[in-house]
């Protein structure tokens, strides 16, 4: 084959080609964070805010300290999701496993909490409100989840079920922390009972229905 046809091989393979917009990390992270404040903003404006809070009073120490740890989870979730939707090959993701390890130190910290008053253990586990607590944080969570399904949508995760994971996970810790924004209660049972179940069913749902919506 002569260097001309090779060109006009090239050439002709090339025709159709369009150039594709680069992939930034601020720009999905800047639609994720839009996504969390408008899912818990929507949250606050139809549910209200805790009662300390409106009145210009802080958290208690112990939900304040929940609260933290679910937004380390969401936010280290959110940058794994992240980077799972830029090309490179042998890549560490594990970052929101190790947050995922801290937020264990809440349902330690429920366990000793309902050794030492089972009154306030029984009262945490309730489901009366617990069940609408889970759904309101589900509700607001969505936002982050749909944001990162895009994003990674418009990648190459190279582990579908592992994408599923933690954009769950993301989710359902983006939701939790806007719940624990609104729910009033301190009781560190119902927070770690109800707001966790926020988590934990949402990185089910995302490992089930999104693998299979992510393949190319």
């Amino acid at each position: 084959m002569t260097d001309a046809s090779i060109d006009d091989l090239i050439d002709g393979l090339a025709d159709d080609l369009k150039p594709i917009r680069p992939r930034r990390l601020l720009r999905g992270g800047a639609w994720t964070a839009a996504a969390w404040l408008i899912g818990g903003g929507t949250l606050l404006w139809l549910l209200g805010m805790r009662h300390d809070l409106a009145h210009g009073a802080s958290m208690a120490p112990m939900p304040m300290f929940a609260f933290w740890l679910i937004v380390a989870l969401g936010l280290a979730a959110i940058w794994s999701a992240l980077r799972m939707g830029l090309p490179g090959v042998g890549r560490d993701y594990s970052g929101w496993r190790w947050a995922g390890l801290a937020a264990l130190a809440l349902p330690l910290t429920a366990l000793v909490v309902g050794l030492g008053d089972t009154h306030a253990a029984m009262h945490g586990m309730d489901p009366h409100g617990g069940m609408r607590c889970t759904l309101d944080g589900l509700v607001a969570g969505l936002g982050v989840g749909a944001a990162l399904f895009a994003w990674l949508k418009g990648g190459a995760p190279t582990s579908l079920e592992r994408a599923g994971w933690v954009v769950g996970v993301a989710a359902g810790a983006a939701g939790a922390a806007a719940l624990a924004l609104h729910c009033s209660s301190d009781n560190m049972v119902h927070i770690a009972l109800w707001h966790g179940l926020v988590v934990i069913l949402s990185a089910i749902a995302g490992r089930l229905i999104l693998p299979p919506l992510l393949r190319w």
